[in-house]
């Protein structure tokens, strides 16, 4: 049986951690999140992923 893609949310924030771009990702599992996310770094200097109102990880550029 295949597993569906779930929705994940990538926003890009400020040190203040003010949420300055939002990507969504539909993702297998949260590593597979976590990979895809780390792409928009080039961007931001700080990446939060999330599911649903869960944190998932916050990703820093360096």
């Amino acid at each position: 049986m295949i597993e569906a893609l779930k929705p994940y949310v990538a926003f890009g924030v400020d040190p203040a951690g003010v949420a300055r771009a939002t990507y969504e990702l539909r993702c297998s599992d949260d590593e597979e999140a976590k990979r895809r996310a780390k792409d928009y770094l080039d961007a931001h200097e700080i990446i939060e992923l999330w599911i649903d109102y869960k944190r998932i990880a916050r990703l820093k550029r360096g």
